[in-house]
């Protein structure tokens, strides 16, 4: 078995069947697909049970509820493919995404390649391509406001994972595919990207639009992260840690101005620790905003090549 993709799914029954079948769709045959539902109360279970039944390399698991990193987690634990992939139950890939990057892995003998993004709506329109140059330092930095990739965006080798101990973060409930990322690209991986080609779509929420309730929520998750992180983190990568604090501040202030939120950033940590994080992020402060520039000038540049080499 050459591919292993792991999908969490829960109450994901409007989308999980399109999911199944951008698998289905793909150049590359030798795969299996692991669904987890996680103890869904629709009936998710049902419809990839039916599925199942017709495409033997589709196989379902159901456990009870506890988030989607215990459902990747245990999908990982029954991989039985040379590389994992993961997809979430309401994502889909293009058709020709893991033909793509199978070859390039093997021709190369990379641990992690990746692709690049793009949003697609209920329609099926897709937004220019996005994406990121992939390494430990920008996954320390600006990981999140100047770039993100999503989970189906990469696919890793399998031997990789294990002979690094690397698996998913159960014990902790904010930004655990940022912690994965993290661990993974610290093993110092040999990586590529695939710049320009957007194999992974990622499902644009109906609305359409950031609302200052949910921004409010993805910041205090961050918060929650880092604060987690400097505090079991040392050397060079708890100083790059505080880095990425104190950028993260600096938006703190300019999304309180925008949205007029409340959240405080002492309420993400014992106040003792959260303090210290603190001092030390606003002393950070310059040097976070010489990096946010640089950052957004950076992707800039980088968008408009990637989109002239699409034209």
């Amino acid at each position: 078995m050459k591919v292993t993709i792991i999908t969490p799914c829960y109450n994901s029954a409007p989308y999980i069947a399109t999911t199944i079948k951008s698998v289905q769709e793909q150049t590359f045959t030798d795969w299996e697909m692991i669904i987890v539902d996680d103890g869904s109360t629709d009936n998710s279970a049902t419809i990839v049970s039916e599925i199942a039944k017709i495409d033997l390399r589709i196989k379902l698991i159901q456990k009870e509820n506890g988030g989607s990193a215990s459902a990747r987690k245990l999908g990982l634990s029954l991989a039985q493919g040379e590389y994992i992939h993961f997809l979430d139950a309401d994502d889909i890939i293009d058709k020709d995404k893991l033909q793509i990057q199978i070859r390039l892995m093997e021709q190369h003998s990379l641990d992690v390649s990746y692709t690049d993004w793009c949003w697609i709506n209920k329609n099926g329109e897709t937004t220019p391509t996005k994406g990121l140059r992939c390494n430990l330092f920008r996954l320390l930095t600006i990981w999140g406001p100047f770039g993100t990739l999503p989970p189906h965006c990469f696919i890793y080798k399998h031997h990789f994972l294990k002979k690094n101990n690397i698996n998913i973060p159960t014990h902790i409930k904010e930004r655990e595919d940022w912690d994965f990322h993290i661990e993974v690209f610290s093993a110092r991986p040999k990586a590529q990207r695939i710049a320009g080609y957007c194999g992974a779509m990622y499902m644009k929420a109906p609305t359409g639009k950031t609302t200052g309730a949910s921004v409010e929520k993805i910041q205090l998750g961050t918060f929650k992260y880092l604060a987690y992180k400097i505090k079991n983190t040392y050397g060079l990568k708890r100083q790059l840690l505080y880095l990425r604090f104190s950028i993260e501040l600096f938006f703190w202030i300019v999304r309180k101005i925008k949205y007029k939120n409340n959240v405080s950033v002492f309420s993400c940590h014992t106040k003792s620790d959260i303090k210290k994080i603190v001092t030390i992020g606003c002393i950070y402060m310059p040097l976070a905003a010489i990096i946010a520039s640089v950052s957004i000038v950076y992707n800039h540049i980088d968008l408009r090549k990637r989109q002239n080499h699409i034209k």
